[in-house]
């Protein structure tokens, strides 16, 4: 999970948008190059994403923030205009629930730098860009445990949950590093006097590598000591945007499909000399197929956004755990096997409504998002001494809503533009199956407060034209 954490940490609004099948596509268009520019801008963003309070204490909280510096620059003097746009960012995320009363505590924070670079080349119909960026995070976890699980099966902890402690300990440490390279081309061609075509694809890697590193103390005397398991994966997405534009119409169409796949291996390095383990200790493969269609309208000071989705999932892993210990002289060791799949269909709607533009413009914006999730889990344990376990064959169901506000401020005086932007999400989940296991653990405390999804944005640009 806590892997998973950073890599959703990294941008959870564009993790958001994909779930709904909205990807975050920027790039620039003709619009972009029909004036000479040359602009400079700051901004500083604050993310709130969680807190939770339990009888007026703090116990969890999830924030992050980041710089970026934009150069913006345009020369459109001539038939031939071009254009380029330069960013630098650096951001951080920090979760934290060190004063809650869960089995696992950590003090989680990542650290990351995004370059983000697009060239473009056209004239008054036309134009051809590409666009290249880089991401990259480091993070550290520190974990402790607890309290390990329990069983009312005798056999189960005699043989399995009884070894976890010693065999891992109660103090753990995560640590790593993703990068993620991204390559995208687009155009805009006239089909015609007044119909433009414009294609956007993009393909981007994440290869990361995290740690986890840990104290053994079982009975095996080869394999106490320090020890490390290492996740090594990747991760490979592609979008492919088509829309339509038209001098005359005040609406544009568009498709976008979207592929994913990922693969993770766990590798347990062992002591020199040793073999009584396993060197590796199990796989992922992840794959996603995904298309949505998207109708946009502009009506005199209203932009209006619809659109519907569709996605195939699926999820295949064997894990094993590393030898727990020795009972007399067999090693204990369990796996497991789990195959996800099923499918997910997506509507939202947005709008955006200028309501003040004298000296200073403000905007509102606000749209709303679902998603029903259809998926089938199988899962078959594979245990040793005789350990009775039950297959999973259920499915799991839920609906994923999403309610959003903003309201975007500018003011500009001379050359300079002062931007200030208010974000709110609320999301919430509901669960529709009747399968017997549960991911969502107890019920809330009634002295439970949760608040968080807002983001503030402040932003200060320099236009010399």
């Amino acid at each position: 999970m806590v892997f998973v954490s950073a890599a959703i940490a990294q941008d959870f609004y564009e993790f958001l948008n994909n779930a709904f099948d909205q990807p975050t596509l920027t790039r620039m268009n003709l619009a972009d190059l029909s004036q000479t520019q040359f602009k400079l801008s700051s901004a500083y963003v604050y993310q709130d994403y969680f807190r939770e309070r339990i009888s007026g204490k703090a116990t969890q909280s999830l924030h992050g923030g980041g710089v970026t510096v934009n150069l913006h620059a345009v020369n459109a003097r001539r038939s031939f205009k071009y254009g380029a746009i330069f960013q630098i960012q650096e951001r951080h995320e920090n979760y934290s629930n060190l004063n809650s009363d869960l089995f696992i505590n950590t003090d989680y924070l990542n650290e990351g730098r995004d370059l983000d670079f697009q060239l473009a080349l056209g004239n008054e119909s036309m134009l051809w860009g590409v666009r290249i960026d880089r991401r990259t995070t480091k993070f550290t976890a520190p974990l402790l445990i607890n309290e390990y699980p329990e069983s009312e099966d005798s056999q189960m902890n005699s043989y399995f949950l009884n070894w976890l402690e010693p065999s891992f300990g109660n103090e753990l440490d995560a640590h790593g590093k993703f990068e993620l390279t991204g390559l995208q081309t687009f155009t805009s061609l006239p089909l015609g006097s007044n119909l433009i075509l414009n294609l956007n694809y993009r393909v981007s890697e994440t290869i990361f590598a995290p740690h986890l590193e840990y104290f053994n103390s079982s009975n095996i005397d080869e394999l106490r000591g320090d020890r490390q398991m290492v996740f090594d994966g990747a991760n490979v997405n592609q979008f492919l945007e088509i829309s339509l534009e038209h001098r005359q119409w005040s609406f544009k169409p568009t498709l976008t499909l979207q592929q994913n796949n990922a693969d993770l291996t766990i590798e347990n390095p062992l002591p020199v000399g040793v073999i009584d383990d396993f060197p590796e200790l199990g796989w992922l493969d992840f794959s996603r197929r995904g298309s949505a269609f998207t109708f946009e309208r502009q009506l005199e000071n209203l932009d209006l956004k619809l659109g519907v989705g569709y996605s195939q999932w699926e999820a295949n892993t064997e894990m094993t755990t590393p030898v727990l210990g020795r009972y007399w002289f067999f090693p204990i060791a369990h796996a497991a096997q789990l195959h996800i799949s099923g499918k997910s269909i997506s509507q939202h709607l947005s709008l955006r409504c200028e309501l003040i533009n004298r000296g200073i413009s403000i905007d509102l914006n606000a749209g709303y998002q679902h998603a029903y999730f259809d998926f089938m889990v199988r899962g078959e344990a594979e245990l040793e001494f005789n350990i009775r376990s039950v297959p999973i064959d259920d499915p799991l169901q839920f609906h994923l809503h999403t309610i959003s506000m903003g309201v975007p401020i500018s003011y500009t005086f001379n050359s300079f533009t002062l931007n200030y932007e208010i974000n709110q999400v609320i999301p919430w989940l509901k669960r529709v199956d009747d399968s017997p296991f549960n991911f969502q653990g107890e019920d809330d405390q009634p002295d439970r407060k949760v608040r968080g999804g807002g983001q503030h944005i402040i932003a200060l640009s320099y236009n010399l034209n």
